[in-house]
């Protein structure tokens, strides 16, 4: 599975590389939400899911999910985080694409969970 995850403390984005490349993800890593966009935009790669810590503005007016969703509206993201409560009652209409991870959580039930939820993609 190809992940990108949004992780701006390297220590953690090595953390997560180890872990996800253990069992068998290529993961990208992006240290902010520009170069999160980017991977869309320039890379023209395709991802089985994107991991965010929480939701964030790309600008004043959209969410950086909001901006993802418009490049790829299929786009499987995960949040993880438990501090989403503004946008919580959205989840509803767009469970399809976004699901929330509550923290603190194993790694194993990380992976566990994606597996399960966030199938490959064809390439």
């Amino acid at each position: 599975m190809n992940a990108l995850v949004l992780e701006d403390n390297p220590r953690i984005a090595k953390l997560y590389e180890k872990i996800f490349s253990s069992v068998g993800f290529v993961a990208d890593f992006a240290p902010d939400k520009i170069s999160c966009v980017d991977k869309f935009l320039n890379e023209g790669k395709r991802y089985d899911f994107v991991i965010l810590e929480k939701s964030t503005k790309f600008d004043e007016r959209v969410n950086l999910e909001d901006k993802i969703l418009a490049i790829n509206p299929q786009q499987k993201i995960f949040f993880l985080s438990p501090y989403l409560p503004a946008r919580n009652s959205e989840f509803d209409s767009i469970s399809d694409t976004m699901s929330l991870i509550d923290k603190p959580f194993a790694m194993v039930s990380l992976l566990s969970y994606l597996e399960i939820n966030a199938p490959a993609i064809s390439q």
